[in-house]
């Protein structure tokens, strides 16, 4: 077996995945297999029913020297019986091949519902460990590609499980049942019956060998087709902005191409493959009915009964043979399947405890005092910190100012524990933050991200999505809080107003100001603003500021608008990963540097037209401050 277990690795031959519920499925795969096994041998009774028929019923040849037939004759009252009653043989001929069905059909629902099962666990063991990997990860991976191995590569084990473990079990119980048939019958014509298998055999193992490349090859290639696709649905807003259809059309084209040769690929060799094993099954055939009619071949003449039961056996037994390459080769794609999904469930995930609380992480009363000592970091080889330090008291609001990629948003994440420090410490009321659970922590933040996701839901339940069971005053209290609850209001369906997906059918500012009301609605200790409020108006902008000033709560806001962070306690302005100025905006224009001149740079040009200079505006924005 294939075992997904853990950093362990076992190639052998059925894949099995980590998530499986032995306690539960095996039983059912068990039952499976014994029905597959029972089926099997009432479908061989019915080859030697028609051969007693022919030869000893009809031609007064003598029973076979299989014991179980001796004994079933001699039940009926012998020979002379069936042969005044050949109703008996078609009766038997009908019961048997009911209970072949029967068996079959019994052995189909239970591997078809054992492996729906084992799917589910797998697709939800997928899921849940995707929510637990890192962030490094997400921002590495294909999105299409993790849709395929969450979907077509698990429904590929699940076939194999539903369908081909059984044809596994029926070929294995074939062979085991047919041999001792066919030699009791005739071991002669066994031995011509039986040339054309180890040939059989080794085709399809090289067939086996081979294909399993080209499923990889096809596996991926559409993963990358997957990933194309989702990532033109995702921003077919942009590429018709920019009128690049038909750059993204033939790029899709090419993607498409590659796949198909691919596929064009692997069906030649699937071809190839069928046309030559009917060869061989045809070769075989052949060889048992020349054989069979040639007299003097053998010591023992070949009777018509035993010809045809002989055919019969072969026609059952060849095809299992043949049908083992198909089986084969589904083994092949579901290894390569399960190697996939093996890949994701190996990707380390966040150090927690799936229950929420890993061993020696705590959950401490969060108040809100933060405080970076000497932190740096950095993505890969790129650092992205360097050296930083500072503290915020609770209650307190501090604007983040600097330059795209200065590391402003590295802060925010690393807060949020979506990043850990590699050098350095960051305390959340005195505690070392990577001591504490990850999800009380995040528990405990408002955090909305620079650029906001809303589920294709409604307005109240993208809100209320941080805390299910708030009321519906309470979501309405965090829409005014956010300036959005006016604009809501104005919506046909109000708030049952059906967003879309990734909240399409809203306006840049609207997001933005949904997703300020969702982490308004958490109460939290701590509020993260990243860049949140820079699609919306500056009196939108001033009104959702008033509204935070007014909450017990710290709060972080990044903002490239000075005007945004003029009325904060304390403004820390990053370059390069350093914090190169620190103070209250009153000190800092007064101070000249990089604060004052970046807000010389947004306001100076508007005063000078209106008749004001800086200086002018620098008294009113103390004043303000101070107000």
């Amino acid at each position: 077996m294939l075992i997904l277990r853990g950093s362990r690795e076992r190639s052998d031959t059925i894949p099995r995945l980590t998530c499986w519920k032995a306690s539960t499925e095996w039983p059912r795969f068990t039952g499976a297999l014994g029905a597959t096994l029972v089926a099997t041998a009432f479908a061989f009774t019915v080859p030697l029913i028609v051969q007693v028929v022919l030869d000893s019923a009809l031609l007064g040849e003598p029973l076979p020297p299989i014991r179980i037939v001796q004994r079933s004759i001699s039940a009926l009252g012998g020979i002379t019986v069936l042969r005044n009653n050949l109703w008996i043989a078609a009766v038997l001929i009908t019961v048997l091949t009911a209970c072949n069905g029967l068996f079959s059909y019994l052995a189909g629902r239970w591997s078809a519902v054992a492996a729906e099962r084992n799917a589910r666990s797998v697709r939800d063991s997928l899921y849940g460990h995707l929510q637990n990997v890192s962030m490094a990860y997400h921002g590495s991976a294909s999105t299409g590609d993790l849709m395929q191995r969450c979907t077509s590569d698990v429904d590929t084990v699940r076939k194999f499980y539903s369908i081909q473990l059984r044809e596994i079990a029926r070929a294995i119980a074939m062979v085991m049942l047919a041999i001792p048939l066919m030699i009791g019958l005739h071991p002669g014509l066994t031995v011509v019956a039986v040339l054309c298998y180890p040939a059989a055999i080794l085709y399809t193992w090289r067939f086996f060998l081979k294909v399993q490349v080209t499923f990889k090859a096809s596996d991926e290639a559409e993963g990358e087709l997957s990933a194309v696709l989702q990532e033109h649905l995702n921003g077919v807003r942009v590429i018709r902005s920019l009128a690049r259809e038909p750059r993204e059309v033939r790029r899709f084209s090419q993607v498409n191409d590659n796949y198909r040769d691919v596929t064009m690929h692997l069906l030649r060799e699937l071809a190839r493959y069928w046309g030559i094993s009917t060869v061989i099954v045809t070769v075989q055939t052949g060889l048992v009915l020349v054989a069979g009619i040639i007299p003097d071949l053998f010591a023992v003449r070949v009777t018509v009964g035993t010809l045809v039961a002989f055919l019969m056996l072969e026609q059952m037994l060849l095809w299992p043979i043949r049908q083992m390459g198909m089986v084969l080769a589904d083994l092949g794609k579901a290894r390569v399947a399960a190697r996939r999904i093996e890949e994701v469930l190996r990707v380390p995930t966040e150090d927690e405890d799936p229950v929420l609380a890993g061993p020696g992480l705590s959950r401490p009363e969060i108040r809100g005092h933060l405080e970076f000592r000497h932190v740096s970091f950095a993505y890969e080889d790129t650092p992205v910190l360097r050296d930083m330090s500072f503290s915020v008291p609770p209650g307190s609001t501090v604007g983040i100012l600097g330059a795209t990629g200065s590391g402003k948003t590295t802060i925010m994440m690393m807060l949020a524990r979506l990043f850990d420090p590699q050098e350095g410490t960051i305390l959340v009321d005195g505690v070392d933050i990577t001591t504490i659970d990850r999800r009380w922590m995040r528990r405990h933040l408002g955090y909305v991200l620079q650029e906001p996701f809303l589920f294709a839901r409604t307005i109240r339940e993208n809100i209320s999505l941080a805390r299910s069971s708030a009321e519906e005053a309470e979501i309405i209290a965090a829409a005014r809080a956010a300036a959005v609850h006016d604009v809501i209001s104005e919506f046909s369906g109000g708030y049952d107003t059906a967003v879309g997906e990734r909240g399409v059918t809203l306006s840049g500012g609207q997001k933005q100001r949904v997703a300020i009301a969702r982490a308004l609605l958490m109460d939290s200790p701590v509020l993260l603003f990243d860049d949140s409020l820079s699609a919306v108006d500056n009196r939108t902008d001033a009104r959702i500021r008033e509204a935070l000033l007014s909450r017990d709560a710290t709060t972080l806001l990044i903002s490239h608008r000075t005007t945004s962070l003029i009325r904060t306690d304390l403004v820390l302005v990053v370059k390069d990963g350093s914090i190169v100025e620190t103070g209250s905006p009153r000190e800092l224009l007064q101070r000249g540097g990089e604060f004052a001149r970046t807000w010389e740079l947004q306001q100076g040009d508007y005063h000078a037209d209106n008749g004001y200079t800086n200086d002018d505006y620098r008294h009113n924005a103390y004043a303000a401050n101070q107000r």
